[in-house]
């Protein structure tokens, strides 16, 4: 797990794409296309606060972006093993963000709740999923895509999702309609 204070110096990520290594000639430069395509559209969700947590913040690249005074990172390429649980106390985060992330999970409900639970009222959880049809495309630069990618989402099952835990509070797509960028919001009183 990364930590970083207001006015630290961030460290402790793995190197710059490290989770690159091994994917076709082009999957660097198309990865840094996509990672910058996808901070930019969940950039637009989050907003100055105190705390936030980025699930699978890998090199640290969205996080480090954060405008929040406290920040978390978490990641299985730091050793974290991302659960149904996450060991953190009710109410500890005003924004968590997973980029990327949510179609790799096997539980996506249960970690859904979860986060649910360590989010203040009012808080947002934004994520960014790629469509069904952009899984074509990305094979070309992400061997193995298919036995990576567990679920593809779009508005109605991210919605089912987060039922009577979070509400959608904005949505829109980017990168040619392919991906998709999601706030949802934890209501001020549930």
């Amino acid at each position: 797990m990364i930590h970083i204070r207001e006015g630290q110096p961030a460290a402790g990520f793995v190197a710059p794409f490290a989770y690159a290594r091994g994917r076709p000639l082009i999957g660097r430069p198309a990865l840094r296309i996509t990672r910058r395509a996808r901070a930019v559209a969940a950039a637009r969700y989050i907003v100055a606060c105190e705390t936030h947590l980025d699930i699978g913040c890998g090199d640290g690249y969205f996080l480090r972006r954060s405008p929040a005074r406290e920040r978390f990172g978490i990641d299985r390429l730091l050793g974290d093993e991302l659960t149904t649980r996450l060991d953190f106390p009710d109410g500890a985060f005003d924004c968590v963000s997973m980029l990327a992330v949510i179609e790799h999970l096997k539980s996506p409900r249960e970690v859904v709740c979860e986060i649910h639970r360590i989010l203040r009222p009012g808080g947002r959880l934004v994520l960014t999923t790629p469509k069904r049809r952009a899984s074509l495309l990305i094979s070309i630069y992400t061997a193995g895509i298919e036995e990576e990618h567990e679920n593809y989402f779009d508005v109605e099952s991210i919605r089912a999702l987060a039922a009577g835990r979070l509400e959608i509070a904005g949505h829109h797509t980017f990168l040619f309609g392919l991906n998709q960028a999601f706030c949802l919001r934890k209501p001020e009183t549930c």
